[in-house]
């Protein structure tokens, strides 16, 4: 009994950190290789058209051999206008530490340069290459995308 409620405690904790996004997906690296032939593609179902944010998610190792990992990012929906941005994302610190969460197994998180970006409601196809001048980049597990509704910052007020 006692491991039931634990589990319903340790599930009821995930679900409350859970962010606001209307879509969140990963793919897996084959090899933890990845190839700059190798394109990433992630099918969402958008719920509204509107703004969102979208944030590009890369899970390396500590085998990853660069400071950057530069990607390109665009969509492809019925919409006229299509996201089409280049990522530099930063991997790790000029001095050697790691950027990101996680010990051997990193994530790194890089919003996009042109959110926030207008998505039409229905399929929204993301495609993610790596667009480093080296072939094949080793110690990548999975990239991925989230996409969150984008809201107006709030206008700071000035007092005297």
């Amino acid at each position: 009994m006692k491991r039931y409620i634990s589990m319903i405690g340790i599930c009821l904790a995930f679900a409350a950190c859970r962010s606001g996004a209307v879509f969140e997906r990963y793919v897996e690296i084959p090899d933890e290789i990845w190839s700059r032939y190798h394109v990433v593609e992630l099918k969402a179902s958008i719920p509204d058209s509107g703004l969102y944010d979208v944030t590009l998610c890369v899970r390396h190792t500590t085998d990853y051999g660069m400071a950057n990992l530069w990607c390109f990012v665009s969509t492809r929906s019925h919409a006229l206008m299509q996201l089409h941005d280049t990522v530099n994302m930063k991997m790790a610190e000029p001095d050697g530490r790691w950027v990101g969460e996680g010990r051997i197994n990193r994530i790194v998180e890089q919003p996009v340069g042109k959110n926030p970006v207008y998505l039409p409601q229905g399929t929204v196809i993301f495609r993610i290459e790596q667009g480093m001048r080296f072939e094949e980049m080793e110690g990548v597990k999975s990239v991925g995308i989230r996409v969150e509704p984008w809201e107006e910052p709030e206008e700071e007020t000035m007092t005297e």
